[in-house]
């Protein structure tokens, strides 16, 4: 847990909770991660896993993938919808859960809702 991503419980959560059809928390904010891939070029993402281990009470509640390409770094893409996460496990993205993409990716952002803790985020895939 300790060499992990922790968030700070967000304070303005509604008195209420609220799910969409997928089951998945209506509530304000999010926390983020960018992180550099190591191809020169960018590369093909092919899955993505996000650990939530040793996070049993404070696991977020879903999570999304973005993607920029090294040509023009500012244009976040979606790869992957959000989708739930559950305590205390890996979370394996293959590539029918991914959006197809346009570009290599060269940028990814991991963004979790509304808090909690990760210990682990792994992508794969192939230079490009």
């Amino acid at each position: 847990m300790g060499d992990g991503w922790e968030t700070a419980r967000r304070l303005d959560r509604p008195a209420v909770l609220e799910v969409d059809e997928a089951g998945i928390l209506q509530v304000p904010g999010s926390e983020w991660a960018t992180f550099q891939l190591g191809a020169l070029n960018g590369c093909w993402i092919e899955c993505v896993y996000v650990d939530t281990l040793h996070f049993r009470g404070n696991f977020p509640d879903n999570v999304r993938v973005e993607y920029a390409s090294k040509g023009d770094p500012s244009v976040w893409i979606s790869l992957m919808e959000r989708k739930k996460l559950g305590p205390n496990q890996t979370h394996e993205f293959k590539a029918t859960d991914l959006l197809p993409q346009a570009k290599p990716a060269s940028l990814v952002r991991i963004t979790i809702a509304p808090d909690g803790g990760l210990s682990r985020v792994r992508i794969l895939g192939t230079i490009a």
